[in-house]
């Protein structure tokens, strides 16, 4: 997101995709798998297999439930995933895709794939003073509210009720871009930790401006436990 509101960007999710495409090819299952569910080491809890799934459930989750009205205005909504057992409230697994289902990587990134271009289309054919006039308002997280700080315009916490945060659609669509992207890094860590090399160069933005999440810190990122 450019400083300047007079300047429109939008993210490269098409990008994205590529980067994480190209960071788990031709890896065995044995290195998809590699963990660590040590305490200290919270960044290892999700193998990069379980990163990838994290990053569709993202995709994925996130559009339908922000973006419905420009994506399926005629509320003919696809399917891909079953979305009850995929929201906050009811899903299966932890912010990832239900592993009796979506388990195997060509699987998986058929649907980061299926998210990236629904984002894609959102940033390419909404207007952009639509993107910054749509608001909603949610309850907080301590990461949320750390995470934040990073955005130059479009996240405020609100004034009657601090447990709550203000979120224009610009500013969401760029912090689903910055959470992919710290997730990309979280699995080319994994590969460091393996001695397996990289494949492609990072830009060190968004999340990646604060060190918890370049792993620079002993200290884990803020959680996601609600702020009430």
């Amino acid at each position: 997101m450019h400083s300047n509101p007079m300047v429109v960007t939008w993210p490269d999710y098409g990008e994205l995709y590529d980067w994480l495409r190209q960071e788990v090819d031709g890896l065995s299952d044995a290195q998809l798998d590699f963990d660590s569910q040590a305490p200290e080491q919270e960044w290892m809890w999700w193998s990069i297999r379980r990163q990838v799934s994290h990053i569709a459930w993202v995709t994925l989750v996130f559009p339908h439930r922000r973006c419905h009205m420009f994506l399926w205005p005629d509320g003919n909504i696809p399917s891909p995933i079953n979305w009850t057992d995929h929201h906050i409230k009811t899903m299966k697994f932890d912010r990832r895709l239900d592993e009796s289902l979506y388990w195997d990587i060509p699987t998986l990134l058929d649907k980061v794939k299926v998210g990236m271009d629904w984002l894609t289309e959102v940033v390419t054919t909404v207007p952009a003073v639509t993107l910054r006039t749509t608001e909603s308002v949610h309850r907080g997280t301590p990461f949320w509210r750390h995470v934040i700080q990073v955005l130059p315009r479009g996240a405020w916490v609100d004034a009657q009720d601090p447990n709550l945060i203000h979120y224009t659609l610009e500013a969401s669509l760029w912090m689903v871009y910055w959470e992919i992207l710290a997730h990309i890094y979280t699995i080319q860590r994994l590969k460091r930790a393996q001695e397996l090399p990289l494949r492609v160069t990072l830009p060190m933005v968004g999340y990646l401006t604060l060190p918890e999440y370049r792993g620079e810190t002993p200290d884990a990122a803020p959680g996601f436990v609600p702020l009430r």
